[in-house]
């Protein structure tokens, strides 16, 4: 080696030592990439390539057929209720005086189960009785105050009958009054105008008077100048006693005519008499009247008085009414109350609401008890139950819904019991699903005469499905459950996969019920892997005992 080295060494010159270096670094790196590298690479090339041919091969898989089988008879659990069964608590108050029934006791509907002294009650029943006669009497206070007002209104309406017979009469007086003023002052007119008639014919007789004058001294002197000439032989003796009578008729007109003054004056003085008795007769006319007035006034307002009272006498009769009502109210209150307290009394017996055993109970003789019920948590003096007649309620499958019509018969079993079947009857349905578990609310009627079944028993009901009623079902293996639901890997005709939804009804275990998404030829995938994807190609396996 050491040969080789000096002989590889340059002779002449520091270039050639330095190639001389790098032909050597080369060499060295091809030997590492020959010796280590390349193999590795050929090593990962060779995987790939078989990588490649393994994702390129198609994969094989397992199919399963589903089977369409008939609907097997579901038992269900359950309870035995009583068909009936109520606590019975008290409604009185008071001590426990005697008890006839035990837990177990059979009772028939009415019988007494025990009873009950409340002389608080018996009291309070006194008291109601006695309130209520005190009520009746002031309803009858009320009513005899209703009748009197009644009078009373009729009293003042009578009066107010009277009061407007007594405005009419005043209204006629006045009307009289004014009549006779009208009379008295045309009577004083007329009395005024003969005044005036009188004093003219006073007038004509004194005119009267002085013409009888002149002529009584126009036949005097005609007389004296005849009685002159008489004497001188002038006149003839006739002529002369013509004179003479004429003269003497003159002088009786003139005291007749004097005398017609003395009558003119007397009536004048009459008529003016009449007119003086005229003024007085106005005068006491329109005292009259305004008298008249003043009655008619008074009489209104009399009437509107004895009005006011027909009003105030209403209003008492129906403030009266209003105590009358008050009272028959008091009346009902009372006669209530005393009911109430008497049917207290009646709750003295404890009663049985129907046949049944007596289940419960929670008080003996002397126990002092009160009113109550379940909500203020009481304890109940006993509890009953209705044992002839039993009746159990279960959530039927909606794949059965069918199978339980009212008035079907149901087979029912007690483990307590072996070998015995007991038959009970639909009785109702809640006629609807219930959505959050797909079940139907039903009830079942047992009858239990001979009083072998007990409320609470556990029991099964077994409930016979429809024989034309078959459902789809897979295996369990078949299924895939992910966050989109359930579904199977189904094999189309042309050998590549299809996810199907199904949506899944009852679970047998090894098989599920599938209620919709399958209509029972599809190839189904056995096992599927996750690797498999909607549309691959595949391959099917030739089938198996397993998956047969």
């Amino acid at each position: 080696m050491e040969q080789n080295t000096s002989n590889l060494e340059p002779k002449s010159g520091g270039k050639s030592g330095g190639r001389i270096i790098s032909v050597v670094a080369i060499l060295a790196l091809c030997g590492l990439l020959a010796g280590g590298i390349m193999p590795r690479m050929k090593q990962q090339k060779s995987l790939s390539e078989d990588s490649s041919d393994i994702n390129s091969a198609v994969k094989s898989v397992n199919i399963i057929a589903p089977h369409l089988a008939s609907a097997e008879a579901l038992v269900l659990p359950s309870n035995i209720r009583a068909l009936e069964e109520t606590q019975i608590f008290a409604r009185t108050s008071g001590y426990l005086t005697k008890r006839y029934v035990d837990i177990g006791s059979r009772v028939k509907k009415g019988d007494v189960l025990a009873e009950i002294s409340s002389p608080d009650v018996d009291q309070q029943q006194f008291q109601a009785v006695a309130d209520k006669a005190h009520s009746v009497a002031a309803q009858t206070q009320s009513e005899a105050d209703v009748r009197n007002k009644i009078a009373g209104v009729q009293e003042t309406q009578s009066e107010v009958a009277r009061a407007q017979a007594g405005v009419e009469q005043a209204k006629a007086q006045w009307a009289g009054s004014e009549s006779k003023l009208a009379q008295t002052k045309a009577a004083l007119a007329s009395a005024v105008a003969k005044v005036a008639q009188t004093r003219q014919a006073l007038e004509q007789q004194r005119a009267s008077l002085k013409q009888a004058e002149a002529q009584r001294d126009l036949a005097d002197v005609t007389a004296k100048r005849y009685r002159e000439m008489l004497q001188q032989g002038f006149v003839a003796q006739q002529d002369a006693d013509q004179a003479e009578a004429t003269l003497k008729t003159a002088s009786a007109s003139v005291d007749s005519a004097r005398a017609g003054i003395g009558a003119a004056q007397a009536n004048v003085d009459a008529a003016v008499q009449d007119v003086e008795s005229g003024k007085a007769l106005v005068k006491a006319a329109e005292a009259d009247v305004r008298s008249s007035d003043e009655n008619v006034s008074a009489s209104r307002a009399a009437q509107k008085s004895t009005e006011a009272n027909v009003s105030a006498a209403q209003a008492n009769v129906g403030a009266s009414k209003a105590n009358v009502t008050a009272s028959i109210a008091q009346v009902r209150s009372s006669e209530a109350n005393s009911q109430r307290y008497s049917v207290l009394q009646g709750f003295s017996k404890v009663i049985a609401p129907f046949d049944g055993v007596i289940t419960l109970r929670n008080i003996d003789v002397g126990s002092l008890v009160a009113p109550g019920d379940a909500s203020n948590n009481k304890l109940a003096l006993f509890s009953m139950a209705r044992v002839d007649s039993l009746r159990i309620q279960i959530g039927v499958p909606q794949t059965y819904f069918q199978a339980v019509r009212p008035g079907t018969k149901i087979a029912i079993m007690v483990r307590e019991l072996p070998g015995r079947k007991f038959l009970g009857t639909i009785f109702q349905n809640a006629g609807a699903i219930d959505t959050n578990t797909r079940t139907l609310l039903t009830e079942i009627r047992i009858d239990n005469k001979d009083n072998v079944l007990l409320p609470g028993m556990y029991a099964e009901v077994k409930i016979e499905s429809s024989t034309a009623q078959k459902a789809i079902r897979i295996p369990s293996s078949t299924l895939m459950i992910d966050a989109t639901g359930s579904h199977v890997e189904v094999v189309g005709p042309d050998n590549k996969l299809v996810f199907v939804p199904i949506k899944i009804g009852r679970d047998f275990g090894t098989e599920v019920e599938v209620q919709s998404g399958l209509r029972g030829d599809e190839q189904i995938v056995n096992n599927p892997t996750d690797d498999l994807k909607p549309g691959e190609s595949v391959k099917i396996l030739p089938a198996t005992k397993e998956s047969k």
